[in-house]
């Protein structure tokens, strides 16, 4: 068989391009990498990114009452516009409400995310879900190398074992060709006033930049979560739930909640406590909110996958709406009209789950806004 390489200093300056390439995270620390804001806005949305995220945490100053934080599931549930409008009428001068949103779950997205976001903007309120719900995550966010960068999150890993750091650090060597580009070519802005392309086109929502974060998904049910099914049609739902329906965390309501013990991925505990840590120092207030699944329709119960409160040793209020209560009374074809899939409500189920839901909002709001 022919030798891969033809002398020494040939198989020398291959090994020592490669030594590069892999120190290239580590070479490059802060000095060589682009403004942070870039990595917001370096994939289209048709990878799935959400480039209007850009704006809330770099462009917009203002201090947030109320951010949503989380992945599409958060913001395919909240009418932001909705809780906004709310939350200043009740008040009585105009509030700031915001959803932040990525795709896929997980946990490490989520500190991420929020860092970025509360290192920029106080935040009042900081409303997030199980990112464990619905199915395992991935030992890392599957799309870790647009946002992860060594010379800016290394520090955070070294309380992680050292397989899951190298995970990161790959991560990162993969996402180093596009900050490189970007250090020299800042990319493009989104234009709010386009309609959405690729991933979201098909849903006929509104750019999420001209609703506050949120999507309003214009699609039937379909079982499969790639599927596109447009037989959408508005349906607002007549039983006999109301706002006082929804329950909050006390010892004398424990048994409205189930805590799972499922393995889960190391790296999603760890950074779930990071960001239960976060929060803590920037005096955050927290609720971690059940995100209804239509696997769990009839659950009497809301599962949770940990106590979370208790994981990340830092005040939460938990706060939700069993399954079989807030879908009582509905056909199994009236609660079909309430999602795009098993994980996603629709524009039906957001304007429904959103409206019972932001009277303990703004209560919680309220009854923290001055601590």
């Amino acid at each position: 068989m022919r030798p891969a390489f033809s002398s020494i200093n040939q198989a020398a300056s291959f090994a020592s391009l490669l030594l590069l390439l892999m120190s290239a995270p580590w070479l490059a620390h802060i000095t060589f990498l682009p403004q942070r804001e870039q990595t917001y806005s370096s994939q289209s949305i048709r990878w799935e990114k959400f480039p209007w995220v850009q704006k809330f945490i770099y462009e917009e100053t203002n201090d947030i009452d109320i951010a949503f934080i989380g992945s599409s599931h958060l913001a395919n549930a909240i009418n932001t516009p909705y809780v906004q409008q709310e939350l200043s009428e009740r008040v009585g001068h105009e509030t700031v409400v915001r959803s932040i949103a990525f795709a896929s779950p997980g946990f490490d997205a989520l500190y991420f995310f929020t860092n970025d976001l509360l290192e920029h903007r106080h935040v009042n309120t900081l409303v997030f879900y199980d990112e464990c719900s619905g199915r395992i995550p991935y030992r890392l966010h599957q799309h870790t190398p647009l946002w992860f960068r060594f010379g800016d999150d290394g520090g955070v890993m070294s309380g992680l074992p050292f397989r899951y750091q190298a995970l990161y650090y790959y991560a990162a060597m993969v996402g180093m060709p596009r900050n490189l580009v970007e250090l020299f070519v800042s990319n493009l802005p989104e234009d709010p006033h386009d309609q959405l392309v690729g991933a979201f086109a098909y849903t006929h929502a509104a750019n999420p930049e001209t609703t506050l974060g949120c999507c309003g998904v214009h699609l039937g049910f379909d079982p499969n979560y790639r599927a596109q099914n447009t037989n959408f049609a508005a349906f607002a739902p007549r039983n006999e739930v109301t706002p006082a329906d929804v329950c909050i965390f006390i010892p004398e309501k424990a048994a409205s909640f189930a805590f799972s013990d499922r393995p889960l991925p190391i790296s999603q505990i760890y950074f779930a406590k990071q960001f239960g840590f976060l929060t803590k120092i920037h005096g955050c207030n927290l609720v971690a909110l059940h995100m209804p699944l239509f696997d769990e329709r009839t659950s009497p119960v809301m599962h949770e996958a940990r106590n979370w409160p208790d994981l990340m040793k830092t005040d939460i209020c938990l706060m939700g709406i069993s399954e079989g209560r807030l879908l009582s009374g509905l056909s199994e074809s009236e609660i079909r009209q309430l999602y795009s899939d098993p994980g996603h409500l629709n524009l039906n189920g957001q304007k429904y789950f959103t409206h019972l839901l932001t009277p303990a909002l703004i209560q919680f709001y309220e009854s923290h806004s001055h601590h």
